[in-house]
């Protein structure tokens, strides 16, 4: 096997064996000069209103507090923890604002990535803008930059990267946060390819971790990491050049099969981040079309958990392993048991409450003894965020629902406004409604504001 093909027999398509890091660096190095549509920066400012007040409501997490107390202790350093009054090193405070921003499981995702594509971009641009006084609409490009490079590696390790175990937020947020710091810091391509490789040879995240405290580590780390590969690589630091790609590199030893060529990055058809999907289940998104579905079932027959004889739910074989777990002991399990869930969505919960996800509710016995009556069906033909509903009633009545929860949203405007809404309602009871109204007209300004400075007040 020669270096330009791996064991799939995949063809880069040119003498050039570093043609895919190669062409990310080029155009990470090339993006403080690019034209950047109004769209693709409404996007950004989504993106990054929703991270923020997922990372305010889970700022008090247990785990956070950990992370505090032993990496930022003193509360001293130039960049702020979000939702407290305490700051930190750069390093400290990526690491720290990304757990902060994973902690509830509640933030967006990218089907182009197979991840959550803005926890590890933001905590680390956030830091490295603040440290160095960069402008609003610099951190916005950052956010841009950082989910393109995620979703073209995310398309370029496919599907297998996943299914091996590795969690994407992790791996491939790891390389997205290095070019989003990588572009703030004015890199040119040939830096740029050993910051990519300083992220890659740090790129780490394993499934087995959903429901454990680990799994928000996966994001902390990725944002430290990324951070720290574009400073080492600024300061000369080396790595391999074409580390994505290369014999022993990210993408032969942690994806089976490689499905995509990697050229020069065209976004004239729109930005990755325009894709992104947010979340207003506060559970793993693979759950989201099982919940809407079997709310959309209630509400149209008008039906009730004790009335239900059997549900069956039909969806991606992708689910398995991520978010099937059949006895759920804890709140963070619950948001990764798909039948549970189920029945709470049939039980009329409300699954946006972050209180709903507890001990409690994962004991409940009523649901669980309802879950037990829900079968999971897998296909490898489904789309992976379709999901069929199948429900039986004890009285014999049969209904079925289908939702798709794949794609992104085309009104901009009600996106915005589902986003304060949810903004409202878990960043509230952190920081008060008037600071609140201060983070949203903040971030809607932030292309135009010359600092960080209303945002950063708005969020302390």
């Amino acid at each position: 096997m020669n270096d330009t093909e791996n064991s799939s027999g995949f063809d880069w398509g040119g003498a050039d064996p570093g043609r895919p890091t190669a062409a990310l660096a080029e155009w990470v190095a090339a993006a403080p000069r690019m034209p950047i549509r109004a769209s693709a920066l409404a996007w950004a400012k989504h993106t990054l209103l929703d991270w923020t007040a997922v990372a305010l409501a889970g700022s008090s997490d247990p785990l956070v507090q950990m992370l505090v107390d032993e990496y930022a202790s003193d509360g001293q350093g130039p960049c702020q923890l979000t939702g407290r009054s305490s700051s930190a090193r750069a390093l400290d405070a990526a690491l720290i604002n990304g757990c902060a921003g994973h902690a509830l499981d509640f933030d967006d995702v990218s089907s182009r990535m197979a991840g959550h594509p803005t926890v590890p971009v933001a905590p680390a641009a956030l830091a490295l803008a603040q440290a160095r006084g960069a402008s609003g609409a610099d951190l916005l490009r950052a956010l841009i930059v950082g989910h393109e490079v995620e979703a073209r590696i995310g398309e370029l390790l496919g599907k297998s990267h996943y299914a091996q175990g590795f969690h994407t937020t992790g791996t491939i947020g790891a390389l997205g946060a290095a070019a989003a710091c990588s572009m703030l810091l004015g890199l040119d391509a040939a830096t740029v390819r050993h910051a990519l490789g300083l992220a890659a040879t740090q790129a780490a995240g394993l499934k087995c971790m959903f429901g454990t405290m680990a799994k928000p580590l996966h994001a902390g780390k990725a944002a430290m990491n990324g951070l720290m590969a574009a400073q080492l690589a600024a300061r000369g630091f080396t790595a391999h050049p074409s580390a994505v790609e290369c014999a022993q590199g990210f993408a032969r030893t942690q994806a089976p099969r490689l499905n995509l060529r990697c050229d020069a990055i065209d976004t004239d058809n729109g930005f990755a981040i325009e894709s992104t999907l947010f979340k207003y289940h506060a559970a793993c998104y693979l759950t989201h079309g099982v919940i809407e579905a079997t709310r959309r079932a209630r509400q149209r027959h008008g039906l009730a958990l004790d009335g239900m004889a059997e549900m069956a739910l039909m969806v991606s074989e992708g689910h398995r392993g991520v978010c099937d777990i059949a006895e759920p002991e804890t709140g963070l399990h619950l948001k990764f048991a798909i039948q549970h869930l189920a029945a709470l969505a049939l039980d009329g919960a409300d699954t946006a409450s972050l209180a709903l996800y507890s001990d409690r509710t994962a004991c409940d016995q009523r649901h669980v003894e309802a879950r037990r009556r829900v079968v999971l069906h897998t296909s490898a033909d489904r789309r992976r965020h379709h999901a069929t509903v199948r429900i039986r009633m004890r009285d014999g009545r049969e209904f079925h629902e289908d939702a798709d929860v794949g794609a992104p949203a085309c009104d901009l405007r009600t996106q915005w406004e589902r986003l304060e809404a949810k903004v409202h309602a878990i960043a509230t009871p952190v920081i008060g409604a008037q600071r609140v109204r201060q983070l949203v007209a903040a971030i809607d300004a932030l292309d135009r504001a010359p600092s960080l400075q209303p945002y950063l007040e708005a969020t302390a």
